[in-house]
């Protein structure tokens, strides 16, 4: 494959081709008792090899596509999906050795599928999206939205304590329903206040690009970086690790973007910073339910590197649907889609997508997670699961298209897309809800940043 071919649509046939390979690989090596733990450490890892091969290539050839967004959509595989395999995580009895063997299959179909849909010519972006990724932001703009960015997003948590500051810092290291900002499933007019930190998931991209722009040590940076340490501070305390996922990886990718060049100093500076960044989820995930006193007491009840238990419950709702219950056909696309509409206008706006997987295997109490490869199956099966990773390929290749309109001088808004796309292979209702970053940060362009720019 030459240099031309890295970014083109050659490029995909060969992911493709190499997705297909390591998908008939690892079925064929599939055990005949695929559910002790570590019985598919092998065969996820085949899988993953297949998916990655093309981003990893474009890595290690330091191509210019090695930024696309499709690439850490394919990661984004191996995190939700078929990491906690490779680590031996867990056991895989509550699933059928052919609903485990069906569950493989599923993610290889659904990566080649991804893979079909970044071949095709990028859909046109939205005219207000191309504005807001083709301003520029010189440091005076960005020293004007960081405090903005900064007082919004913390109004939530200052507003929860009645502008009590010292009592709002109390609650930093308690569990995630500690604190008097954590709302339960059915929100009021309280809803609309909850989404004020929606702006400050930017604070650390914005932060990023004054470090680029200003330097490290100078004073502006300093207060950006401190600003951004207590927004993520009270972000992490709810407990969500995909929050800071998005908002500190997209950081990471603004900080690459904004430099000229592919340095091996820089990639393993970002390298480090991903390292750094998985450390502080699994740190979350440890405090997030005893509180930080407790695990300290206690210690960590990992000894890997926990993600979700989601290739179990995408086995397990291969086995009950459609034999033991239905598709739910549109319910699921359509919970995800109504998320935004506050429930004081709609009391009777549905609680869940005609599915739960809790009661049929037998749980109570519990939320679980199966990927957004378990919704689209939900839906409509094997047909869904193939329509949804199409349609995620699409957006991730007409992503791609935010970061030739940022060039350096603005790549928030492509960052911001990839990590919503990242975040939204954990749920349709992620991707729905990060998608809210981007609406925060069409806001703060129309609040701070005055100068319209040409979408040519």
């Amino acid at each position: 494959m030459t240099a031309e071919d890295f970014g083109g649509k050659s490029a995909a046939t060969f992911a493709l081709t190499s997705t297909a390979l390591g998908l008939l690989l690892a079925l064929g090596l599939f055990p005949d008792h695929p559910s002790p733990r570590g019985a598919l450490i092998w065969n996820a890892s085949i899988l993953s090899a297949g998916i990655l091969f093309l981003p990893v290539f474009r890595i290690i050839k330091r191509s210019p596509s090695m930024m696309n967004a499709e690439n850490f959509v394919a990661f984004g595989y191996v995190y939700w999906v078929l990491l906690d395999l490779i680590q031996a995580a867990y056991d895989l009895r509550g699933a059928s050795d052919e609903s485990l063997r069906s569950a493989l299959l599923a993610v290889g179909v659904s990566a080649a599928a991804m893979w079909i849909g970044v071949m095709g010519k990028p859909w046109r972006l939205p005219r207000w999206l191309i504005e807001i990724a083709s301003r520029p932001l010189d440091p005076a703009a960005v020293r004007r939205i960081i405090p903005v960015c900064f007082a919004l997003g913390m109004l939530n948590f200052a507003y929860a304590v009645d502008f009590n500051l010292p009592a709002m810092f109390s609650y930093l290291g308690e569990n995630r329903w500690a604190a008097p900002w954590s709302r339960g499933q059915l929100g009021g007019w309280n809803a609309f206040i909850d989404q004020t930190p929606y702006f400050g998931y930017v604070l650390p991209s914005l932060t990023a690009l004054l470090i680029v722009q200003r330097g490290f040590w100078r004073m502006e940076s300093l207060l950006a970086m401190a600003a951004s340490g207590v927004m993520l501070l009270f972000l992490s305390q709810g407990g969500g690790r995909r929050i800071i996922g998005v908002t500190v990886g997209a950081a990471i990718i603004v900080w690459v973007q904004a430099q000229p060049g592919m340095k091996l100093k820089k990639m393993l500076v970002s390298l480090g910073a991903v390292v750094a960044l998985l450390w502080t989820m699994q740190f979350m995930l440890n405090i997030r339910t005893q509180g930080y006193q407790s695990f300290v007491e206690s210690g960590s009840e990992y000894d890997y590197l926990h993600v979700d238990d989601n290739f179990l419950r995408l086995a397990q709702i291969i086995q009950v649907i459609p034999k033991d219950h239905d598709y739910v056909y549109a319910q699921q696309v359509i919970f995800a889609l109504i998320r935004p509409v506050p429930r004081v206008f709609w009391r009777n706006k549905p609680i869940d997508p005609g599915f739960d997987l809790p009661s049929m295997v037998g749980m109570k109490g519990v939320s679980l997670s199966s990927s957004i490869l378990g919704e689209w199956y939900i839906s409509w099966g094997w047909y869904a699961l193939i329509f949804g990773a199409w349609l995620h390929g699409r957006l991730a290749v007409s992503a791609n298209q935010l970061r030739e309109y940022g060039r350096q001088a603005n790549p928030i808004v492509f960052a911001l897309a990839i990590m919503i796309l990242v975040s939204g292979m954990r749920s349709m209702q992620d991707l729905v809800i990060m998608s809210y970053a981007i609406l925060a940060w069409w806001g703060i362009n129309r609040l701070v940043v005055h100068r319209p720019v040409s979408a040519a």
